[in-house]
C-alpha cells in the first residue's frame, strides 16, 4: 500500500530518473542543478486565492497568481490541520503519529525566552489573543528524526547550500531549542523560533542560536535576509526554506507600501476587531507583495533554473474563513487541510491544473528529487516513511495520482494513536474523518464542502464499499510502526 517505504521507493527512483532527464533538458550547462525556494504562508486555505475560484472576495494576490500561470496549481493538497505538525511532515515525510507533533508548541515547551523589545509608538495597532493556555504540552521534533536538509548533507557531492529563513516553531527545551534548526542540518537559520511574534513590529530574532531583539516590519526582514543569503551563495545550488508568518495574528494593518487594494478605511491606531477580515486580506497583500519582492531579486537566469513551491501551512482559522467551507484550521475538514500549493521551475507545465492527491509528508521526497537526491539511498532504511513524490504531475499534472489516498490528523501530547486524536483519510471522491470522537463520511465528489454526513443515513453499494476500504486503511495506517 502506498505510505509504505516500498512502495514509496519505486516511485522515488521514478521521480529521480524522471529529475536526471528534467536537468539535462534545461537551458544552458547539461550540469545545471536546480535551486529550490519552498515558501510558507500560514493559515491560509485555498479560498484564499483568486486562482482556486472558491473564496467570495479573496484579497489582491498579483504574485501568486503569477505563479499559478506559470506553473502547476494543485487542487488536493493536504497539509496537516494545524502549523507545527505540518512543518514535522515536511521535514521528515512521516505522519504526526509517527513523530509525535500533533499540535502546536506551546510556551510552556519553550527554552529561555526575553521579552521583546518596545514597539514603536507609530506602528499600526495589533489584535493579539492574550493569556492562552495550554493544558497538553506537545514537544517539537525529536533529534533522532531524520530531516530533510540532512539528505542535502548526506549528498555533499551535489555542492548544495542550505538555509531556513522565517517562522520555525519545532524547538523546545528538549531538543537543542534556539539552535534547534542547525541541528536538523540547515546550515543557516534567521527568523522566528516560535510559533507567532509578541507584535510584526517588534520581535525576537534568532539567527543561528543567538537571539537579540529586532525592530521594523518583520516580514520585510525576512525577505531582506533571504534575499541577503541567497546572493551570497554566488554559483552554488542552493534549498531555502522560507517561512511567513502572515496572514497569522496577530492581525493589524501592513504597511501602506506593501498593500494592492484600497484599505484607507481602516484605521492603524484601532485594534482591530477580532478575526478581522479586511486585516486577514491586506496581510495576505502584504505577503505576496514581498514574494514579488524576493522572487523579482533573482537573477532571471537563477529564477529560470529555480523551482519556486508555495504552499499554505494550514487552513484559515475559523472566525475568518470565507464560504464555501463551514471549519477551518484546526479541523480536519478541507477547510483545515486543503490548503494551496503553486508549483513553478525548470520543465514545470505552465498555467496547469493537477487534480492529484498530495499530502505535506510528500515534500520530503519531492524536494530531494528536484535536488537528485536518491531517497532510497540517502534515508536510513529503518526508518518508516510515508511520502510519495509528486515531481512526476510537475511534468505531467494530468497523469494518474501516485497516492491512492492521503491522510491528516491532530492531536496534543502522547495521543496520536489514541482515540483523542483527530485524524482523516480520503481517496479519490470518499473521505473518511473523526473529529471531536464522532465519525463522518463525505462524498467530495457530489459534496465538496462536506454538508452531508453521509453516515447519518444508510450506506449501501458504492458508498459502504469507500467507507470500509478507507476505515481498513485507516486502521492499518495508525497501527502501522
Amino acid at each position: 500500500m502506498f505510505g509504505l517505504r516500498l512502495t514509496v521507493s519505486i516511485f522515488a527512483n521514478v521521480g529521480v530518473f524522471a529529475g536526471i532527464i528534467a536537468a539535462i533538458s534545461l537551458p544552458g550547462s547539461a550540469e545545471a542543478t536546480p535551486n529550490i525556494l519552498l515558501i510558507i504562508g500560514d493559515d491560509m486555505g485555498v479560498e484564499t486565492l483568486s486562482s482556486y475560484g472558491v473564496g467570495e472576495s479573496p484579497p489582491t494576490t498579483a504574485a501568486l497568481d503569477e505563479m499559478a500561470q506559470e506553473g502547476v496549481r494543485f487542487t488536493n493538497f493536504w497539509s496537516q490541520p494545524i502549523c507545527s505538525p505540518t512543518r514535522a511532515t515536511m521535514l521528515t515525510g512521516r505522519y504526526g503519529f509517527r513523530t509525535g507533533v500533533g499540535g502546536p508548541i506551546p510556551p510552556q515547551a519553550f527554552g529561555p525566552w526575553p521579552d521583546p523589545p518596545k514597539k514603536s509608538d507609530a506602528a499600526p495597532a495589533e489584535w493579539m489573543v492574550e493569556g492562552r493556555i495550554v493544558e497538553t504540552v506537545t514537544w517539537g521534533l525529536t533529534e533522532d528524526e531524520y530531516a530533510l536538509p540532512m539528505a542535502f548533507n548526506a549528498n555533499d557531492h551535489l555542492g548544495y547550500s542550505t538555509a531556513a529563513i522565517g517562522k520555525w516553531h519545532l524547538a523546545d527545551a528538549r531538543n537543542g531549542w534556539l539552535d534547534h534548526p542547525n541541528r536538523v542540518g540547515f546550515g543557516h537559520f534567521s527568523g522566528l523560533i516560535i510559533g507567532e511574534p509578541h507584535s510584526y513590529f517588534a520581535w525576537n530574532k534568532t539567527v543561528d542560536g543567538k537571539t537579540s531583539g529586532a525592530t521594523g516590519y518583520a516580514p520585510t526582514d525576512k525577505v531582506d535576509d533571504a534575499i541577503e543569503w541567497i546572493d551570497a551563495q554566488g554559483d552554488t545550488p542552493w534549498f531555502l526554506w522560507f517561512a511567513f508568518n502572515l496572514p497569522h495574528i496577530p492581525f493589524h494593518l501592513p504597511p501602506p507600501a506593501s498593500l494592492q487594494s484600497d484599505y484607507s478605511a481602516l484605521d492603524p491606531s484601532t485594534v482591530p476587531d477580532p478575526m478581522s477580515k479586511p486585516h486577514f486580506r491586506a496581510m495576505i497583500e502584504a505577503m505576496d507583495t514581498e514574494i514579488a519582492r524576493l522572487l523579482a531579486a533573482l537573477d532571471p537566469d537563477i529564477r529560470e533554473n529555480t523551482y519556486v513551491i508555495f504552499m499554505g501551512d494550514n487552513g484559515t482559522t475559523g472566525r475568518t474563513i470565507s464560504a464555501p467551507f463551514h471549519q477551518g484550521k484546526n479541523s480536519v475538514y478541507e477547510g483545515g487541510v486543503n490548503v494551496p500549493l503553486i508549483v513553478t521551475g525548470p520543465g514545470v507545465e505552465r498555467n496547469a491544473i493537477s487534480e492529484a492527491l498530495v499530502n505535506s509528508t510528500d515534500m520530503f521526497y519531492t524536494i530531494m528529487e528536484m535536488a537528485g537526491v536518491d531517497p532510497e539511498e540517502t534515508v536510513p532504511e529503518e526508518i518508516t516513511t510515508d511520502s510519495v513524490s509528486f515531481f512526476s504531475a510537475l511534468s505531467n499534472p494530468t497523469g494518474p495520482s501516485r497516492r491512492e489516498w492521503i491522510y491528516a490528523d491532530a492531536f496534543r501530547g502522547s495521543d496520536g494513536r489514541s482515540d483523542l486524536a483527530n485524524y482523516a483519510i480520503r481517496g479519490a471522491r470518499y473521505k473518511l474523518l473523526k473529529f471531536r470522537g464522532v465519525e463522518e463520511f463525505y462524498d467530495l465528489q457530489a459534496d465538496p464542502y462536506e454538508s452531508d454526513d453521509l453516515l447519518r443515513g444508510d450506506l449501501s453499494g458504492e458508498r459502504r464499499s469507500a467507507y470500509e476500504t478507507l476505515k481498513t486503511e485507516i486502521l492499518r495506517l495508525r497501527s502501522s510502526e
